[in-house]
């Protein structure tokens, strides 16, 4: 405020004296006509009446700078945007060789946007994952999920080109605590599809006015590890082959669309499929051919309870991919919760999942979510694996129960 106030000083002082002037014109005017007609006005009496006059005026211009520093100050916040989420995990699970008794900052989120214009924005995420990324720390990263422009073009649509989530699966781009049930996300939107998917590049994207939605993307592929250099490489490993915008390989871009439909309420029906021409993005000597990704899922929202059922399948081309028997990937889960009044709910998940051959992974989760506020949320959960599911050997692999806290802002 002290900046404002300064420039309004240099602005209110030329005025109030180009106003005093202009009063003392006035006043001498009536003098002059007032002594013309035998009524004098003394200088006392005139000099008060121009004090007076300047008070006034002083007071009505400050008013007048006070609400333009309000408005000014209002017009920027709504050009910036913030926003966040974080959770704390606690896991309890133990398999055939070992426990775990495990508590993580699992992420920490900032949400930064900013308007240049009603059709022009930037928006972006930044996030850490498990506190820290130094001192020989396996988990820990830095990543920045989204940094995008994002345009209002051809009558309603949005062409946004920089770092984005792919619309793949339901938690990819929603993925706030508050907004799932589990202390973890959806095993099979964190193995198949896999979450959190993000990639450089451009897209296009629409909402129609019966309810449908489509979304366009062509983006950096996966480039999966090279076992032509590394003897202990999968090159099969979708997840593994993510680059996440960091120097990507893009001889061979991967192209992604969904289809989306909420025209009835409480109903969410979508389609998705991704292709990747090649996985090794054109290796000198090639070791994986293309992939093709199909999924959907279904929400249902009946009162207050909630139908959810997802499933996603990867095609993977070639001879390699057939003899590592990996070359279906697939998975898929439903779930059913119910809110019970503002602050509880509910829900029961079974995930079944094959990422290799005679490979069938289950998981059944239940648990339980406390919202103290829409935006903060405690979580209960018990997690149950078969043999497959825990011989991944991944941090949240086994069963036992899960503990959580999170919140968004």
């Amino acid at each position: 405020m002290k900046t404002n106030t300064k420039k309004h000083g240099h602005f209110c002082n030329p005025m109030l004296a180009t106003l005093s002037l202009a009063i003392c014109s006035l006043a001498v005017g009536n003098v002059s006509a007032q002594e013309a007609a035998d009524e004098p006005v003394s200088r006392a009496e005139l000099e008060q009446r121009i004090s007076e006059l300047e008070s006034m005026l002083n007071e009505r211009l400050g008013a007048l700078a006070d609400t333009m520093d309000e408005s000014l100050a209002q017009e920027s916040t709504k050009q910036v945007h913030l926003g966040g989420y974080g959770e704390l995990h606690y896991n309890n699970l133990s398999t055939d060789d070992e426990d775990k008794r495990q508590i993580d900052l699992h992420r920490l989120v900032l949400f930064v946007g900013y308007d240049y214009s009603d059709s022009i924005r930037f928006v972006s995420e930044f996030e850490v994952e498990h506190t820290l990324v130094s001192g020989g720390s396996q988990y820990g990263a830095v990543e920045i999920e989204q940094a995008y422009i994002e345009m209002d073009v051809l009558n309603g649509a949005q062409f946004r080109t920089g770092v984005m989530l792919m619309p793949l699966g339901i938690v990819n781009e929603t993925h706030e605590p508050p907004t799932f049930y589990g202390t973890e996300r959806p095993i099979i939107e964190t193995t198949v599809i896999p979450s959190t998917w993000y990639s450089a590049g451009i897209s296009l994207s629409d909402t129609l006015d019966n309810g449908l939605s489509y979304d366009v993307l062509i983006t950096e592929g996966f480039k999966t590890e090279d076992p032509t250099t590394n003897d202990a490489a999968d090159p099969f490993d979708l997840k593994a082959g993510k680059q996440k915008s960091s120097y990507a390989s893009v001889f061979d871009p991967a192209i992604t669309a969904r289809l989306r439909y909420r025209g009835i309420t409480g109903l969410e029906v979508a389609g998705y499929t991704q292709y990747q021409p090649d996985l090794d993005q054109s290796a000198e000597e090639s070791y994986a051919d293309s992939a093709l990704l199909l999924g959907g899922h279904v929400i249902y929202t009946l009162k207050d309870t909630t139908f959810t059922a997802l499933y996603a399948r990867w095609d993977l081309a070639g001879d390699a991919a057939e003899a590592a028997g990996k070359s279906e990937q697939y998975g898929g889960y439903v779930e059913v919760s119910q809110r019970l009044g503002e602050k509880w709910g509910v829900f029961a998940r079974q995930s079944n999942w094959s990422q290799e051959e005679d490979d069938n992974a289950a998981q059944t989760d239940f648990g339980v979510n406390y919202y103290p506020h829409p935006d903060v949320v405690f979580k209960a959960d018990v997690q149950m694996q078969n043999d497959d599911a825990e011989s991944r050997g991944d941090i949240n692999s086994g069963s036992g129960f899960n503990l959580g806290m999170g919140y968004q802002f």
